[in-house]
């Protein structure tokens, strides 16, 4: 089939320069298919990693929003105190 293509020298050239597989080195189309699934399990854990992740940014997010504010409302009430009773 090959020397019907490209002819008798060039598909002898051509052969003699491919590497030589054992059959047990070519990937089967089940083959390909298992390693599609692990690869698909693998990015449902990645993916569920950064739902947790986005998760615990948003709650620190929150947490330092509040923090800020609270700690601004003190000093501002600290701040009115002093010059209330300095002033």
């Amino acid at each position: 089939m090959l020397e019907d293509v490209l002819g008798s020298e060039h598909a002898d050239t051509l052969m003699t320069h491919l590497p030589q597989s054992h059959s047990e080195e070519v990937a089967t189309k089940a083959d390909l298919g298992a390693l599609n699934d692990r690869i698909g399990v693998r990015f449902d854990q990645m993916e569920a990693r950064f739902d947790r992740m986005e998760e615990r940014l948003d709650r620190m997010q929150r947490f330092y929003v509040a923090t800020t504010v609270g700690s601004m409302t003190a000093l501002t009430a600290i701040f009115a105190l002093v010059v209330r009773f300095l002033g």
